[in-house]
This record gives structure tokens, C-alpha cells and sequence, in this order.
């Protein structure tokens, strides 16, 4: 209290022309503060963004006096967003998403608008606010949830891959959705709005052929790869102000116009710094504009809380399972996508800045979408102990055949089972490349699956903590058991199962710490791999050797 008194105090002390300079650097500094706090307990950071906009604006503390130039940089946040989310929209990815996410992602999401207008309707909403509810409560957080799925390194895996084959179509619908809300909602102005979107891409997509050749010759340089890029990004958004089109539009379209050039990850490198300063202001602005509200908004919260939480996971998981996918993978698709969007706050903004939706509805949707938000790290994390314990309504559809995840090559208990082939995995599996029949491969990546059938590797496509696997693999047989999952619990509990099955087979697993490994040992594990250590001792014995003998470096290069 005393040290928001003294801010607004300073503000008030400063000369006019260092007013913005020093609100901005405020609002910095408390965000900064506020994020390291949250990221402590694990926590998406945008909650401390928002939170800081709270404390900051009218609500509370009022120290931010210039809101308005405040909303015209977070206009900037809102195109670096959208920007770089049209640079995710690449045609390799929208192929390989396959039947299960396209076609059940558009299901899902007429769904969820619907149930979600209804419920609008019954409490009384009229007009186009039922049509924002319904938009907020369909679409997933792609922001939110890759980031998560990346650290568990889940991306690669079949329910990673369906995850964000949902989040590519949500993301596209949110776009339509923009444009439509930007026309005045009558038949001629939507058909209008979108043909003209529909020739943004058309554009878009010409300009992305030439736009490679200029990224082509400013990519040796990074400062020139940088501003042939914010260049692009500018040019599709005064083109969208010409045609009368949301900046929304032409900022995603900038994106898919440099969504399959060869430099993507070179520029998406250098667009995040960028994006994420401008994208704290917006979510600043956004939380300067909360304000308390009634009795009435908080039970629509509650229901549209229990919509996103629970009956649009629940919908995910039927769909995956009813496309032929087992309960497991069902569950942890759906798992992961029970929360809103960050175009959620893109059109919550958008609805409120055109007078469609009141200032208790904008709070009411900001507030589901920050606590969905957050739930969601939760969600992900503990998605293997929730799987066994509230994957149960997919039991009705247990006469339904898993056949898009019959993936394995025939085998009968061998000596030694391998989980994981990836890296360190491939490595030992090079090992058995004379006597393959004597190995049996476990991995959760089916793309990884597939190039051992087609090598005629015994494999199984699978999650070893998964307890159906490990009886299937015939775990009691095996002489040798080889982890190389970094996953430190995991290994934890796959040396529990084997030490309760048969304590005298050899059990090798991976850690990425010393203090993992001596815990490992403790627990019963023959042997822990450190591959850092590892690959430093090699380093060094290779360094050693080379100063001695550069015809035997030549060979082994």
C-alpha cells in the first residue's frame, strides 16, 4: 500500500515528458516482479500481467494516469500475438493433422459455441454478447498448452500431435471469428468482410513466394532478417486498415505469409523478445480495465467455468475416441485443452471496444479465461495420476477399436526391453542393430514407431507407465530393462513395478542430475545414465587424443 502510494506519488512528481517513460517502467518493473513470483509456484505468467494492470489501474491503486496511450501500445501487443500465431498455420502441419482434429476439432467447437450461447440466453443475455460467450468458451489456449506439452516433451507424442491439431483449427476459427466481428453482423457485411479476408490470403500466399527471395538476402544478417520481417508484419496491417479489415486480419495473414518460408524458426527467434514486451502491455491494459462484478456475473462464471473445465475436455476425449483412438489418448487430448484462449482476450477487447458486450461480461470473460488458464499447468502435470482416476466416461465406448494406435511390429518376450529410442535410445539401439530379435523398443512418438517397422525392429507403440504396456511387453521375462525417458518419476516408478515383478533383472535408466541419479540408485536401479557427463568425458577423451593424432580425428570426423 505504502509503496503503490509513493509510485503514484513519483508519477505525479515527474515531468510531463518523462510521464509515459516512467509509467511504462513502472509497469515493467511491477509485472517483472509479480511474474517471478508466480513462476515460482509454476503458474502461466499472464495472471501476474493482468494482475499488475489491476493494481495499477482504477480498481485499486490508480497509478497509471495516460491509459490511453497505454491501449494504443497494447494494440501493438495484440498484432505481435496474432502475428506470430499465423506463423504456426503452416501447410505441412495442417496436413499432417489428419481426420481426428479437423474434422472433430469444428465439431468441437460448434459444440461448445453452442452450449455456451444457450446457457447466455438462459441467463439472459441478448443481442451479439451470447455470440462472445459462446466464442470465448470454444477455442484453447495454443500458447498456453504448447508451452507445457514442450517441457514435458509431449509434442512429438500421439496425443501431443492431436492436441495441437485441435489448436490449429481453433486458431483458424478464431480468425474467421475476428472477421466476422469486425463487419456490423448483418449476412452482406459477413460475406463482404470475409471475401475480403479470403483475398488477404490469396495475397498472403503470392507474397510469401516473393517474400522468401528478400529473406533469402537479409538472412546472413540478423538486424536486416528482423526488419524484412516487422516490414511484412506492417504491410499486411495497413493493408487491412485500407480494406477496412480488423488489423487482426492482416497481422495473422503476415504470419502465414512467412509461415512456410525457410527461415520461420530465424524469425520467429527474433519476433518473441518483441512480442512479449508489447504483450505484457497488452495484458497490463487489459487488467486496467477489470472492474467487481455482481452476484449474477459470478454464477455465469461458475457455469461457463464448469463448461470449460470439464464438458469441453469431455468432449475432445469422445471425439478422439469415437476417430478410433485409444481411452488413454482420448483422456490426455482432452485433458489438455480445458481452458480458454488467448484470443479470448483479442475478442473480449474487441466486443467491449464496440460497445457489444458491458464492462461486467468483459471482466466476467477475462477472469474465466486467466483461472482456466491457470488450472491448466495443473491439468498437464498430474495428467497421468487423473488419467487413472477420471478417465471412466469413456468406458461407455469400450466396444469402439483402437485402430489409428495399432502400432507395433510382431514379437515375442525378449531378453531385453528398451524404453524410448530417441537420442540416447537410438544410440543403444545401434547396439542390437546384428541381433535385433533380442530387443524389444517401447516409445510414445508414433512416427519413431513406424521407421522401426519398416527397419522390421520388434516395437510397440506405447506409454510404459501405462500398466496395460508393460503387461502387454511381458515385462517378467526381460533380462535387461533400459529407460532412457528423462523423466526422473517416471523412471522412479518404472523401477517400483520391476523391483515388485522381478527385483533380479538389470535395470538401466537415464537421469539428467546427479542428485536423480544417487536417488535412483537408492531405489534399485543397476545403472544411471548421465548423458551430459557422459558425452563430456568423450569430449575430453576425444580432445586429448586429437592433439596427439589429427589422421585419427580426420577418420572419426
Amino acid at each position: 500500500m505504502v509503496l503503490f502510494a509513493f509510485l503514484r506519488n513519483l508519477i505525479a512528481g515527474v515531468s510531463p515528458e518523462f510521464t509515459v517513460l516512467t509509467e511504462i517502467g513502472i509497469i515493467i518493473i511491477i509485472a517483472t516482479f509479480l511474474a517471478f513470483l508466480v513462476k515460482i509456484s509454476k503458474q502461466p505468467l499472464i495472471p501476474a500481467y493482468i494482475l499488475t494492470g489491476i493494481l495499477m489501474g482504477p480498481l485499486f491503486f490508480g497509478i497509471i494516469k495516460d491509459r490511453s496511450l497505454i491501449t494504443s501500445l497494447s494494440q501493438i501487443g495484440v498484432v505481435f500475438l496474432i502475428f506470430t500465431a499465423g506463423i504456426e498455420i503452416s501447410i505441412k502441419k495442417l496436413k499432417e493433422v489428419g481426420m481426428v482434429s479437423s474434422l472433430g476439432g469444428i465439431i468441437q467447437i460448434i459444440i461448445l459455441f453452442f452450449v455456451a450461447f444457450l446457457v447466455s440466453v438462459w441467463f439472459g443475455f441478448s443481442g451479439e454478447a451470447p455470440v462472445y460467450i459462446g466464442l470465448v468458451v470454444a477455442f484453447s489456449s495454443t500458447m498456453i498448452v504448447v508451452a507445457l506439452l514442450a517441457e514435458k516433451r509431449e509434442i512429438n507424442s500421439l496425443h501431443g500431435r492431436i492436441i495441437i491439431g485441435f489448436l490449429l483449427i481453433q486458431d483458424i476459427a478464431a480468425i474467421i471469428a475476428l472477421a466476422v466481428l469486425s463487419s456490423d453482423l448483418s449476412v452482406g457485411s459477413i460475406l463482404i468482410v470475409l471475401a475480403k479476408a479470403l483475398a488477404f490470403g490469396i495475397f498472403a500466399f503470392f507474397l510469401s513466394k516473393i517474400g522468401n527471395t528478400f529473406l533469402r538476402k537479409s538472412a546472413d544478417n540478423r538486424e536486416m532478417l528482423l526488419l524484412v520481417s516487422i516490414s511484412f508484419l506492417f504491410l499486411f496491417v495497413i493493408g487491412s486498415f485500407i480494406a477496412d479489415l480488423s488489423l487482426v486480419i492482416g497481422a495473422f495473414f503476415a504470419g502465414v505469409a512467412l509461415a512456410n518460408s525457410d527461415y520461420k524458426i530465424e524469425i520467429q527467434g527474433n519476433i518473441n523478445p518483441i512480442r512479449e514486451f508489447f504483450a505484457v502491455i497488452f495484458f497490463v491494459a487489459l487488467g486496467m480495465q477489470l472492474k467487481l462484478i455482481s452476484s449474477e456475473f459470478i454464477s455465469l462464471l461458475v457455469i461457463l467455468f464448469l463448461l470449460v473445465v470439464i464438458l469441453k475436455p469431455l468432449v475432445c476425449m469422445f471425439l478422439v475416441r469415437v476417430f478410433g483412438y485409444k481411452k488413454r489418448t482420448a483422456f490426455l487430448t482432452g485433458n489438455a485443452l480445458g481452458q480458454t484462449s488467448e484470443f479470448s482476450f483479442i475478442i473480449v477487447t474487441i466486443g467491449f471496444s464496440l460497445g457489444h458486450i458491458s464492462s461486467e461480461l468483459f471482466s466476467t470473460l477475462i477472469i474465466l479465461t486467466v483461472v482456466t488458464m491457470s488450472f491448466t499447468a495443473y491439468f498437464i502435470k498430474y495428467e497421468r495420476k487423473l488419467v487413472n482416476k477420471f478417465s471412466w466416461p469413456l468406458n461407455i465406448l469400450e466396444g469402439i477399436k483402437s485402430k489409428n494406435e495399432e502400432l507395433e511390429y510382431l514379437y515375442d518376450h525378449k531378453k531385453v526391453i528398451l524404453f524410448g529410442c530417441h537420442r540416447v535410445g537410438s544410440l543403444i539401439l545401434r547396439e542390437f542393430e546384428k541381433n535385433k530379435d533380442d530387443i524389444l523398443v517401447v516409445d510414445y512418438n508414433p512416427e519413431i514407431i513406424k521407421a522401426l517397422i519398416n527397419k522390421k525392429i520388434p516395437c510397440i507403440y506405447g506409454d510404459f507407465m501405462h500398466e496395460e504396456i508393460l503387461d502387454k511387453v511381458n515385462i517378467k521375462t526381460a533380462e535387461v530393462v533400459i529407460s532412457t525417458v528423462p523423466d526422473f518419476e517416471d523412471n522412479m516408478n518404472l523401477i517400483r513395478k520391476i523391483n515388485r515383478i522381478n527385483p533380479d533383472k538389470i535395470v538401466i535408466v537415464v537421469a539428467s542430475r546427479i542428485s536423480e541419479a544417487l536417488e535412483l540408485y537408492k531405489r534399485g536401479a543397476d545403472y544411471v545414465i548421465l548423458p551430459k557427463f557422459v558425452g563430456g568425458e568423450i569430449a575430453r577423451s576425444i580432445v586429448k587424443k586429437a592433439t596427439k593424432d589429427k589422421e585419427w580425428l580426420r577418420k572419426i570426423k
